[in-house]
């Protein structure tokens, strides 16, 4: 007995540790190992707040984390937390070669890990504020020089784009004199020596109600001149979804959707040449369209059955013509199709899986590599505008979201065109209405422009109020003079370019001059 009673008291003292013993007692489970997760940390900028966390896993919380060998740049700091998450935070005010410190992590039950890091603190250029003429509101001040730069494929790689609205909603209205008014389809040619000739497809104060192709002239989207009819309806209803290309010899190519070709037949693609931009098929303007401007596409079956409305780009691509296009009795492709020599086409085959609607193409080419950027249009919501990145124009990448809607007067976007200036693409200008039946539509304009960000003296923020054509913002401000510190990045919006003292006056225009590295 004495023996038994023995042995069931060394049970009991050693059954944490055991698994038998005639009991059920199970054994004490290790702590998950702790291991640092984020292997590596962006460089920083001078003047630009700098924010990054460091991630861990495993162990058992509360956590402390330490700086244990090296320093950290100037200015910067390892924030205090008790969770597996720390975040290295500050703003650098001087630009140094790497930095390299280790951090270290430790759980409550004494585990620890590290994980060494470097960091590289860069300068960048000088901004300052040029005044200069401008008519402002007297609550605003504008700053130009903001355009995109040329294209950046990585900034439209991410997609953190910095899309800003137009202060004017919209920038382009049509005609007041007769009862229908309703114009979208906006496509801008840029011009030489300069400026742009927008053409643009509706109603534009007429008195019937079919679509017919007009165009402007701008030198700066802020003005508009020079109002031509181009396109007559002729023998369709409806003549619209207009793009244009201009060759070097002067020529101008255009593709249109004709629509019901005198009885309700679908749409179908048009093709209109001009050897100067005032004779159309060897008329001159208005031309009255006919049956014979219909494309053909050879090799594409569903053509003759097909409905082409709102979906047609003609492209210079190379020594070649090439036309992407969606058929709605196919919604959930985009085709292509090339030639030598319009209106007949041969049928190339499926670029893009996608219900929404293509309505421009524009093809750059950088550092020896093409790049081509598919404009569209939601085919379900009419809310948002997409784009697709191809490098052959052939097989196109899923596509994502560009931009939405800015408010209730532009709620249903319906067609798209991108403005480009030599290798820069400036911005987009969209048709859109407040109403679902899409027929108050107007033209509005998203440019792609700088970040500015403005700091006063006491420490308050001023961001874009918005675009005011496709080289300026405007920032509403109260009407004292401000003092304090100006943050331009890229037109990515991510990007740090330049930083610099400043001193504005409400009311006045200012040049954003960027000067060298500080």
């Amino acid at each position: 007995m004495r023996r038994m009673h023995i042995t069931k008291l060394i049970c009991t003292i050693l059954v944490s540790a055991m698994t038998g013993c005639g009991g059920d007692n199970k054994p004490i489970s290790t702590p998950p190992p702790l291991t640092i997760t984020t292997a590596s940390l962006l460089d920083g900028f001078v003047t630009f707040p700098y924010n990054q966390t460091i991630q861990a896993t495993g162990g058992v919380p509360p956590y402390t984390w330490t700086v244990k060998s090296g320093t950290l740049p100037h200015n910067l700091i390892l924030g205090s937390s008790s969770s597996n998450s720390v975040t290295i935070s500050g703003t650098p005010d001087t630009a140094q070669s790497p930095a390299s410190f280790t951090v270290v992590i430790t759980d409550a039950k004494d585990q620890s890990a590290a994980q060494s890091y470097s960091i590289s603190i860069n300068s960048v250029a000088t901004a300052r504020l040029l005044e200069v003429p401008g008519q402002v509101p007297a609550d605003t001040f504008e700053i130009q020089g903001l355009s995109a730069a040329s294209f950046t494929p990585s900034y439209w790689q991410k997609n953190t784009l910095n899309w800003v609205a137009d202060v004017r909603s919209p920038i382009f209205a049509p005609l007041s004199g007769g009862q229908y008014r309703n114009i979208y389809a906006p496509w801008p040619i840029e011009m030489q020596p300069g400026g742009w000739r927008m053409f643009y497809g509706g109603w534009d104060g007429t008195d019937t109600p079919y679509d017919q192709i007009d165009s402007v002239t701008t030198d700066d989207f802020l003005q508009f001149d020079n109002r031509d009819h181009v396109i007559a309806n002729g023998a369709f209803l409806n003549v619209n979804n207009v793009n244009v290309q201009q060759l070097s010899d002067g020529s101008f190519h255009m593709i249109c959707t004709a629509g019901q070709a005198g009885t309700d037949a679908p749409g179908k693609p048009a093709y209109f040449r001009s050897p100067d931009g005032t004779t159309w098929n060897g008329l001159p303007e208005p031309y009255s369209a006919q049956l014979t401007d219909i494309i053909s596409i050879r090799g594409y079956d569903g053509f003759d059955a097909g409905n082409f409305n709102g979906a047609n780009v003609l492209l210079r691509d190379g020594g070649t013509w090439a036309l992407y296009f969606k058929d709605l009795n196919d919604i959930g492709t985009t085709y292509r199709a090339t030639t030598d020599t319009p209106p007949e086409f041969q049928f190339q085959g499926s670029v893009l899986k996608s219900q929404d609607l293509v309505n421009d193409v524009k093809k750059l080419m950088v550092n020896g590599q093409d790049w081509y950027v598919m404009g569209l249009v939601g085919a379900d919501d009419k809310q948002s505008v997409f784009i697709s990145l191809s490098n052959d124009g052939r097989t196109f990448d899923a596509e994502r979201v560009l931009f939405k809607n800015d408010s209730a007067q532009d709620r249903y976007i319906v067609a798209l065109g991108f403005v480009m200036k030599g290798t820069r693409l400036l911005g987009a200008l969209y048709g859109a209405g407040p109403v679902e039946s899409l027929d108050q539509n107007q033209i509005f304009a998203r440019w792609l422009q700088k970040k500015v960000l403005v700091t006063d003296s006491t420490n308050v923020q001023y961001t874009s109020d918005g675009g005011y054509g496709p080289d300026r913002q405007w920032f509403q401000v109260s009407s004292s003079p401000i003092t304090g510190t100006l943050l331009v990045y890229a037109e990515d919006g991510v990007t740090p370019m330049a930083s610099g003292t400043i001193s504005i006056t409400p009311g006045k225009a200012y040049l954003l001059v960027l000067g060298v590295d500080q």
